[in-house]
């Protein structure tokens, strides 16, 4: 009795798979691993989905890499303006992209500090005077054994530490643009100008008219677009195959035109994001290029012999890439099953793209090259069902 019991529940699901076999859209997916999915087609669907079968194949490819990036400044071509000396803003001309030269105007400030300095200069040049014609006497007086060492060492002392002192006013005048040799009691002025270090384009304003800035505060930036280079950010898994001197082809995000470039210096440490650094220098300089502007590039590494198959043989999934083998034990049979193979993509040429495959693929394995997503959409719908993918 048993027996028979069995072979009735045999024969019933028999006929229940039959039966889904003869729906149309029939199609078997199955999970037997965590990594492992299958999908299964009737010959009727295997030639509605226009799926071709080929392999993966060596290509000597001319490969490049595609990144993105932003022109950017070197830190000497960077400047943060900021006061030699706190004062109110009594003047500016200062906006943003304004050009800017050497040594030109950017702001006048007043403060009764600088009152102060030039009156200290002053007073400390003519107690100067006066200590160095002491010290030249008792020094005249030393020689000749009349004045008590004491006196003289006292009148050098007094000398250089007038001296030294005049030299750091004298310093700290010129920092904000006051000659200290053309220095009078009648030219002495509670302002002086705050003028650009270098040519370039003004890229940030913090101050407005009366406004008080120290000298810790940024009045403004400057940038000099002279030499602009380019920042990019590589991908951990590419950046072994990069080396200085690679050619490099980008476009700006504004600007469709085609420039080029060559890497100079590749970083050595890897960012949060998993990327490294690649600097690279242009071909040709261009002064009206803007910092900061995003652009995308493809770098050429060069002919390499990589395993490959055609563009349309992967297909993307939940941010993984998969290709569809077809299994080698069911080619002849009515159905056709394939396996869907996450790979990792690598470089891009000619139509192909570099696969890099699992550590046990069979590299003579039948692939598809065409129609595979019609096969992952057939494999999404048949999740979407029940457990036997009906």
């Amino acid at each position: 009795m048993k027996t028979l019991i069995n072979l009735l529940t045999a024969l019933i699901l028999a006929f229940t798979v039959i039966s889904c076999g003869k729906n149309d859209t029939a199609l078997v997916v199955t999970k037997e691993h965590p990594q492992e999915e299958r999908v299964e087609l009737t010959g009727d669907q295997y030639a509605m989905a226009g799926i071709e079968i080929g392999g993966v194949e060596t290509k000597n490819l001319s490969l490049v890499v595609k990144v993105n990036g932003m022109l950017d400044s070197p830190p000497q071509n960077v400047v943060s303006v900021s006061p030699r000396l706190g004062g109110y803003v009594r003047s500016t001309m200062l906006l943003q992209g304004l050009r800017v030269r050497k040594g030109q105007v950017l702001a006048v400030l007043e403060h009764q500090d600088i009152v102060m300095l030039q009156q200290e200069f002053l007073e400390t040049s003519s107690r100067l005077e006066f200590a160095e014609a002491e010290f030249k006497r008792q020094e005249a007086l030393q020689k000749e054994n009349i004045n008590a060492a004491k006196t003289f060492q006292q009148s050098a002392t007094e000398y250089k530490s007038l001296l030294a002192r005049l030299s750091a006013l004298r310093q700290r005048l010129l920092l904000i643009g006051i000659n200290p040799d053309k220095l009078t009691e009648s030219s002495m002025s509670a302002a002086y100008s705050l003028v650009a270090p270098m040519d370039g384009y003004v890229t940030e304003v913090n101050i407005t008219l009366g406004k008080f800035v120290s000298p810790n505060d940024v009045v403004c930036r400057i940038v000099n677009t002279s030499h602009i280079h380019i920042e990019l950010m590589v991908f951990e898994r590419d950046a072994p195959k990069l080396r200085e001197g690679q050619r490099v082809r980008f476009t700006l995000v504004n600007d469709p035109q085609e420039r080029t470039a060559k890497i100079y210096l590749i970083g050595r440490e890897i960012t949060q994001e998993r990327t490294v650094r690649v600097h690279a220098h242009l071909d040709n300089e261009n002064g009206r290029l803007l910092p900061n502007t995003a652009l995308q590039a493809l770098i050429e590494l060069g002919e390499q012999s990589v395993s490959a198959v055609p563009d349309a043989a992967i297909v993307n999934a939940g941010g993984k890439d998969y290709i569809f083998v077809m299994l080698a034990d069911e080619q002849q049979t009515a159905h056709h099953s394939f396996e869907r193979v996450e790979v990792r993509r690598g470089a891009v040429a000619g139509g192909f793209t570099e696969v890099l495959l699992p550590e046990k693929f069979n590299k003579e394995s039948k692939i598809v090259v065409k129609g595979a997503y019609s096969l992952l959409s057939a494999m999404q719908a048949g999740e979407g069902g029940d457990e036997h993918g009906h």
